[in-house]
């Protein structure tokens, strides 16, 4: 904030009290020593707080006003927030003003949710382009700071755009507006791909970033190209010293590539199929040494050979236990290494990466295609055991961080117990003892139809292949003709190649995400994917479907090596592979996006959904009445 008003009043003040003008002194000397003027001190906001206190009047406002600049410059949270409170109880006339700095405090410090209540306390009262600026920069900031970024993006955007045209100084704004573009994905980008030329700017500089990372040459020409369409535009900040950086990331340089896999004991089918995928990877990569390394060995002999090998880069291993006993042991200390799995370990090195084929990536996905549809009481339908459980409580706990309403979960034994637990949840047993005893009433059958609850809007089924072809005709049974028809989801659990080839039967209109590696190869877009489907079923046309997927992954995971860093730097950038969308979150996991695809008269198509990324419930109405707030009218003329 800039004192506009009290230092165009000391000017003039200034500029009365030199009006009178004075005859000069006559002097034998012709020449004078003029020394050289003191260097102006600049005070720290501590320094011009202590004065504030020891001041009175408009004298104190103008110093405590200045604490709060100096305390930003110096990124002073706790003095801000001291500053404004005092304005708040001696000054009620720079109320709107403090409680905006205050917020901003309060966001900085940690405390976004206070951030956020405090700002909307005064969003009603906003009278200067000033005020407007800071109530858009505290929402962004505080959303950023609980990892929103598509929720910061558009109260940022909009702070820029105020910033631009009423010329306020926004170098708080900028870096963190950069940082929230950086963590979008393409098309979330594309979003706010219009408007003003300030908000289509940043965009597309966003994108330029994300398409040109790691091609320094593109991105130098690209980058020239925007800053010739954009110029003097708020985002240039981010040309000479950001994408200067990133054009210097080079990728990882991996010469002598070790693979870590289960080579013997119960497991080596497992690991031959990922080393199946990453042999054909090889085709496309070039190392100098590749070494297929037992991951059953002891840990002496793992340590010894890769020292002998000089391994600079390493794939695996496999197994989750293995994995955690690498961790713990620091068998991969100082090598950048993708595990294939999770771990239970914190992370180690943020040279290492995990890649799991997790399936709570693709219940995020459906929760967050959930949302995007507005459904608000889904059916979970899984086995009552282990994985079903997990699973269904992942759902479960994610859902209740969006909705008031827990969704319903129905878990069967068996397959004998599927039709009653489906009757039980869809409550159609009750409407067949009501119709059982209105025939006792009277004596003799009445015309009647079963009717299903009403308020169940979406069933998501997280059974394997043979289960979900049982439920889904249970499923059609049971709801309603009196409502519309609730579409069924399944996880790509409920997908097999092997059953597909023989069965499709009443799987129509069922959608579920897969892996695009095992969908038909027509929903392959990319020529040379739809050949190594080929060449794969010719190679080996009766694998097993875990061994495909295995196989989709050990390709990944080879070729995600030159772009890791990049993924790494780019919360937003993906990299598309036989497992999906891949990117790279900040705790190092490569997080995938599955293709859709739908059963549609004994075929499956590959299909698009739209997606949502939701907000927690306890800030929906904060974000709604927050996104609701404008400029007046006399700030906008």
């Amino acid at each position: 904030m800039r004192l506009k008003s009290i230092a165009f009043m000391l000017l003039l003040s200034g500029l009365s009290a030199c009006s009178t003008t004075q005859k000069p002194q006559e002097s034998e000397n012709l020449t004078t020593n003029v020394s050289e003027p003191e260097p102006i001190q600049t005070l720290s906001a501590q320094q011009l707080y202590q004065q504030a206190q020891n001041s009175e009047g408009a004298t104190r406002v103008q110093l405590l006003n200045r604490t709060q600049n100096q305390a930003i410059n110096e990124q002073n949270w706790s003095l801000l927030l001291q500053a404004s409170d005092t304005l708040l109880r001696s000054h009620p006339e720079q109320q709107i003003q403090a409680v905006l700095l205050k917020s901003y405090a309060q966001a900085q410090m940690g405390e976004p949710q206070r951030a956020l209540q405090s700002s909307r306390s005064v969003q009603s009262q906003l009278q200067t382009p000033e005020h407007f600026y800071w109530h858009q920069l505290v929402q962004g900031t505080a959303y950023m700071r609980m990892q929103m970024p598509q929720q910061s993006a558009p109260f940022l955007l909009r702070a820029s755009e105020t910033a631009n045209r009423y010329q306020i100084e926004a170098s708080q704004l900028n870096p963190i507006l950069w940082r929230s573009l950086q963590s979008l994905s393409p098309q979330q980008l594309t979003k706010y791909d219009s408007g003003s030329a300030i908000a289509k700017g940043w965009v597309q500089l966003a994108k330029i970033k994300q398409l040109y990372l790691g091609s320094p040459v593109e991105l130098h020409q690209a980058s020239n190209n925007w800053q010739r369409r954009y110029p003097g535009h708020p985002a240039s900040f981010a040309l000479d010293e950001k994408v200067a950086e990133l054009m210097k990331i080079e990728p990882y340089n991996a010469t002598k590539l070790a693979v870590i896999l289960p080579l013997s004991g119960a497991n080596k089918g497992l690991g031959e199929a990922v080393k199946s995928g990453v042999l054909a990877a090889l085709d496309n990569y070039q190392f100098e040494d590749i070494y297929f390394i037992d991951a059953n060995l002891e840990n002496q002999q793992l340590t010894q050979q890769l020292n002998d090998k000089q391994i600079d880069f390493a794939v695996g291993p496999l197994l989750k236990s293995n994995i955690n006993r690498f961790e713990q042991h620091n068998l991969l200390e100082g090598i950048p290494s993708i595990y294939l799995n999770r771990s239970d370990i914190e992370r180690q090195s943020l040279q290492h990466y995990y890649f799991a084929l997790a399936p709570e990536h693709e219940l995020d996905q459906a929760l967050a295609h959930f949302m995007a549809k507005g459904f608000e009481k889904p059916l979970i339908l899984a086995p009552n055991e282990r994985s079903g459980q997990r699973l269904s409580e992942h759902f479960s706990s994610q859902w209740q961080r969006y909705n008031e309403q827990p969704p319903l979960v129905g878990l069967f034994d068996d397959n004998k117990e599927m039709e009653k637990v489906i009757t039980e949840l869809l409550e159609v047993d009750d409407s067949e003892a009501r119709i059982d005893a209105i025939e006792g009433i009277f004596k003799r059958n009445v015309k009647s139809e079963t009717r299903s609850r009403r308020d169940i809007d979406v069933v998501y089924l997280l059974a394997n292949a043979t289960q979900t072809r049982l439920l889904k005709p249970y499923l059609d049974v049971n709801v309603s003709t009196f409502v519309e028809r609730i579409p069924l989801y399944a996880s790509s659990k409920s997908h097999s190649t092997r059953i597909d080839s023989t069965d499709k039967r009443d799987l129509n209109g069922l959608y579920f995400t897969e892996l695009p590696w095992m969908l038909p190869t027509k929903g392959l877009a990319n020529l040379n994917t739809r050949q190594l489907r080929e060449r794969f079923d010719s190679l080996w046309p009766d694998v097993a479907d875990i061994e495909q997927r295995l196989f989709a992954m050990g390709y990944d995971a080879i070729s995600l090596i030159p772009q890791l860093r990049q993924l790494s730097m780019l919360p937003g950038k993906s990299q598309t592979g036989l497992t999906g969308e891949l990117s790279v979150i900040s705790n190092g996991e490569i997080v995938r996006h599955l293709a859709w695809a739908r059963y549609q008269s004994r075929s499956i198509n590959k299909v698009s959904l739209e997606h949502l990324d939701p907000t927690p419930l306890f800030m929906k109405k904060q974000f709604e009445e927050s996104s609701n707030v404008m400029a007046p009218e006399s700030v906008a003329q």
